[in-house]
């Protein structure tokens, strides 16, 4: 019985190694499809910058040389092309983001997140009815500059973007714990339905159809949570707005 429960025991053993050399393999093999996938979407990307530039260039060309034969309802068709010429961008930029955000090749350090919001909300436009308030001396954190500055640009952008109300407010603040920090952006805005919510952060996801944007904004930001171990998730009611909560690990 002992000879027999020493086999078992080395034949179980032989088996979880084997299956912890598949599962190693399969995670290589999963990184390098994606790396792939990554590298081929940022060249279609790339490649595809320069011809829509070009629409745009000629259209506008077109329009200010036949401006005075041009009726209403042909100018209104031209300004759909260019509209539409607009969105294509947007999806092309967002793309570009998307798949350059793992490999950034600038080296980390620590960043005062005080100053990055700063020069965020420099870069952004955050129209005159919005109140930016920062509730409290954020953290430094370790990472990447470019990064970061994405994570933060994208969920102020977001909070701007759906904002309806007359007086719009953004909160952003922190907390922590011994083991990580945990953020937050909080707005007055429109809120997202609960139907939504779970896929919000999907590639390419919209709140509405009419939506001028390129829905990765919030894939951009998960994807560099990921990054970076965290977890993002929010709280939101329709009508009264929405906040996103995201924690980071302690280095």
């Amino acid at each position: 019985d002992t000879l027999k429960s020493s086999e078992y025991i080395k034949q179980q053993a032989v088996e979880i190694i084997k299956i912890n050399k598949q599962r190693e393999e399969l995670l290589v093999n999963l990184e390098k499809q994606n790396q792939a996938l990554n590298e081929y979407a940022h060249m279609v990307s790339h490649d595809l910058k320069a011809p829509s530039r070009s629409i745009d260039t000629l259209i506008n060309w077109f329009m200010e040389d036949n401006a005075q034969v041009m009726t209403e309802a042909n100018k209104q068709s031209m300004q759909t092309i260019l509209s539409n010429v607009e969105k294509m961008d947007l999806l092309i930029k967002g793309i570009l983001v998307y798949s350059s955000v793992e490999k950034q090749e600038v080296e980390d350090r620590t960043i005062d997140l005080n100053i990055l919001i700063d020069e965020v909300v420099r870069t952004i436009h955050v129209p005159n009815h919005i109140t930016l308030t920062v509730n409290n001396t954020l953290p430094k954190v370790f990472g990447n500059q470019y990064r970061f500055k994405q994570l933060f640009q994208n969920l102020i952008q977001n909070a701007i973007k759906y904002n309806d109300k007359e007086a719009g407010t953004i909160e952003i603040g922190s907390t922590e714990t011994q083991t990580e920090l945990q953020f937050y952006i909080k707005d007055n805005g429109i809120g997202i339905a609960e139907k939504y919510q779970s896929k919000i952060f999907d590639v390419f996801s919209k709140l509405h159809n009419n939506d001028p944007s390129s829905g990765i904004g919030l894939s951009i930001v998960k994807k560099i949570i990921d990054i970076y171990n965290g977890k993002i998730w929010l709280e939101s009611l329709e009508n009264s707005g929405t906040t996103f909560y995201f924690t980071l690990p302690k280095n």
